[in-house]
């Protein structure tokens, strides 16, 4: 092969690429993993992983929306636990009045309690974070008025398969419960700020 031939192919081959990382508009396409000081004017970055993208459809999506009339509220739960929670209410007297609950439970866990948290009603606006309706786990009081107290109670004892922590079911609810609220912000906040009184 002579040296113009070579040349020939080679500049051919450019000619291509260069048709290639354009998209039918002449742009250029957003795909290309190149730095943005290669084409001045241009902010190009690489596709996010797969991870990235569902993360942050997650992040934007709509909550879940639930009504509880026995709580006297709403709240949402964040997007990504559709499908993958169960719920069961109960009630029990105590010496301020009725308490009633619902746990929000990981289906993946029940065999290990799988208690995600429980939202509260509780009898009385006289309890505090010192003081919460439920003395065991962490408690978060939303609010009192009309003579309850509504709260969100945290398990104070592993809810998930311990034995084999790095199991689906396991990380999965690890997904749903971290971080926890007081460790920062987190999901919690999105099932907080979405708390609704019921008219």
């Amino acid at each position: 092969m002579t040296v113009k031939k070579c040349i020939s192919i080679v500049f051919l081959l450019a000619i291509i690429l260069s048709f290639s990382a354009c998209d039918r508009n002449g742009d250029e396409a957003a795909y290309i993993n190149i730095n943005d000081s290669a084409l001045p004017g241009h902010n190009i970055s690489p596709m996010p992983d797969s991870g990235q993208v569902e993360q942050a459809v997650q992040e934007t999506a709509p909550g879940i929306f639930r009504q509880f009339d026995n709580l006297g509220f709403s709240i949402e739960f964040p997007p990504f636990w559709e499908g993958k929670y169960g719920t069961e209410e109960t009630s029990f007297q105590q010496d301020y009045g009725t308490t009633h609950l619902v746990a929000i439970y990981h289906l993946g866990s029940t065999e290990f309690g799988g208690v995600l948290l429980r939202l509260g009603r509780a009898a009385g606006e006289q309890f505090t974070y010192d003081n919460p309706p439920l003395p065991a786990g962490g408690s978060i009081i939303l609010a009192q008025a009309d003579g309850y107290t509504y709260f969100i109670n945290f398990p104070s004892d592993v809810q998930y398969n311990y034995l084999e922590p790095n199991s689906e079911s396991a990380l999965e609810y690890q997904k749903m419960t971290d971080p926890w609220p007081w460790s920062g912000p987190s999901h919690w906040d999105f099932l907080i700020d979405s708390f609704r009184l019921l008219d």
